[in-house]
């Protein structure tokens, strides 16, 4: 079996051709490969050798892969805190939609437009902050998107006491410098973390996302009940600027910049033996200072074409990889789009009659399936994930991940039901606060799918997947944001989680043409070099 093992590699490397991306040997010390690829960098778990992916430098003391665990949970956190606190700017105004509708003497459609046009804004961003935090880096791209965000903030704590049109404005802008939380923080992690740490982290950044769909509510309703909608921003705005000072002093530039070991294996033929072992210059050689690694722009990556890395998440937007990826994605932020948008219009009238406080209570039902739904696409993805590696001769494929869209599915058509029958019939509103936290599983587990499978099939273009990933997902939710709920007014609840669901499971269960044919597809596009690939 070995010996089979290495005559194709032998001929892979005699044609040339190389193992599409996403492809990556994690082999323990049973596995054919273990000879092969002993001379690289590993670690023993629970009695198996794993395979370092990517190779860390062995001779730079700054490569983030070599960080101290301390180190990189400190950057995380940050990254995540980054990502709550911004992912709040836009549910926040989810319990005051009332207040504001009697403050501009408008409709719920008119600020459920405002909600529209921030995501779309924040879509639209990536492509301007893409080639940015790729060529300067995540540490200024983290510290001026902050900026942007408590600014508009302010801004909008004061257009809630002026005009409509001052608030829209307010609410454009911020999405434009928002639109990296969505992109920059699984960025980060591809920085630090080897793969098969991967899935877990994204999951964790998964729950901070949603979370703030959920908790942001929650906790602006208590806010906007006791002090008005205008205290909601200014009080967030305060903790992003909290936040801001963390990410300072505490999280340091993670894009490296140098060369690092590549995965060849240990082979007598194997011309790559001694182009493997690289040089780096004397002056990558030295270990920064902690008071270096404050400063706000770091050295820029020359390697970097700022007019060819901007172009490139177009082509990802043609891959039929990140399109699927991005539908999985949108549609479960489509689910909490209708939840912000039901919550008010439902419950804040016949026969629940919630205040603002009560109204933002509501969101806590999700936030508990998201918890359970992260506690699901982390560890327990990961070991099935490890096991069917190891049944691969230790060769590890992104397709291994999509069988948890399966369990989605099923968890999208038993609360798609609940919500819509409870809404339907107004029964106790224990019935629909339930729903929301099944459907709520299943789009955390959409979430972490959208976003993990387009990362782990294309890691050396994490920022370019993310950004195409973010923008197909912000056009199909700011889609759906536009009639939202003049569609509620016309059909009600059945219609609408009973359409949504059958949409979400079809996406969803589309998972099993890719596990059959995903790799398949990824050879293909890699070998012609076409859309990023």
């Amino acid at each position: 079996m070995t010996s089979n093992h290495e005559d194709r590699i032998r001929d892979t490397q005699e044609d040339g051709i190389h193992a599409p991306p996403g492809t990556e040997i994690l082999f323990d010390s049973s596995g054919p490969s273990s000879n092969l690829y002993a001379h690289l960098q590993h670690i023993e778990h629970d009695g198996r050798r794993i395979l370092l992916v990517p190779q860390p430098s062995k001779t730079h003391p700054n490569d983030p892969l070599s960080w101290s665990a301390l180190k990189k949970a400190v950057v995380f956190a940050n990254a995540c805190a980054y990502s709550f606190l911004g992912g709040c700017t836009g549910p926040i105004i989810t319990a005051g939609v009332i207040q504001l509708t009697e403050q501009y003497n408008t409709s719920f459609q008119a600020i459920t437009t405002a909600i529209a046009a921030n995501v779309i804004c924040a879509g639209v961003g990536c492509f301007c902050w893409m080639p940015f935090l790729t060529k300067y880096g995540r540490r200024p791209t983290y510290l001026l998107t902050a900026l942007i965000m408590c600014a508009c903030l302010v801004w909008q704590g004061f257009a809630c006491r002026e005009t409509y049109i001052s608030f829209l404005l307010g609410r454009l802008i911020m999405g434009l410098g928002q639109s990296p939380i969505y992109s920059i923080a699984p960025t980060t992690i591809g920085d630090m973390y080897f793969l098969y740490h991967h899935g877990e982290k994204i999951a964790f950044y998964g729950l901070a996302v949603l979370a703030a769909a959920n908790l942001g509510p929650v906790l602006s309703s208590f806010i906007i009940q006791s002090l008005g909608p205008a205290w909601a921003f200014w009080i967030l705005a305060m903790f992003i600027g909290a936040n801001m000072v963390t990410m300072f002093f505490f999280m340091p530039e993670t894009k490296f910049i140098g060369e690092r070991p590549q995965i060849v294996p240990s082979l007598p033929e194997s011309k790559s033996g001694s182009s493997s072992q690289h040089v780096e210059h004397l002056e990558d050689m030295r270990k920064p200072s902690y008071v270096s690694g404050l400063s706000i722009w770091p050295k820029s990556d020359p390697s970097i074409d700022l007019r060819t890395i901007s172009l490139r998440p177009f082509l990802f937007c043609l891959n039929p990889i990140i399109i699927w990826a991005s539908l999985v994605y949108g549609m479960s932020f489509i689910s909490i789009t209708t939840f912000a948008a039901i919550v008010p219009q439902e419950f804040g009238q016949e026969p629940y009659n919630f205040n603002s406080i009560a109204q933002g209570l509501v969101f806590l039902s999700p936030f508990v399936g998201s918890l359970f739904a992260t506690a699901f696409c982390g560890r327990m993805v990961d070991k099935i994930v490890g096991r069917s590696t190891r049944r691969n001769n230790g060769v590890r494929e992104p397709e291994m991940r999509l069988f948890a869209l399966v369990v989605a599915a099923v968890i999208t058509i038993v609360g798609s039901i609940v919500t819509a029958l409870c809404l339907q019939h107004r029964v106790h509103y224990m019935g629909p606060i339930v729903g929301f936290g099944i459907l709520t599983v299943s789009n955390q587990i959409g979430v972490n799918m959208g976003m993990s499978y387009p990362l782990d099939c294309y890691p050396q273009s994490s920022p370019e997947v993310m950004v195409s990933v973010t923008f197909l997902r912000s056009v199909v939710t700011w889609a759906w944001s536009w009639f939202i709920n003049d569609w509620l007014t016309a059909s009600g609840p059945l219609v609408i989680f009973l359409s949504m669901g059958a949409i979400q499971v079809a996406i969803q269960l589309s998972c099993l043409i890719f596990f059959k044919w995903g790799k398949a597809l990824r050879t293909s596009l890699y070998q012609r070099h076409i859309l990023g690939a």
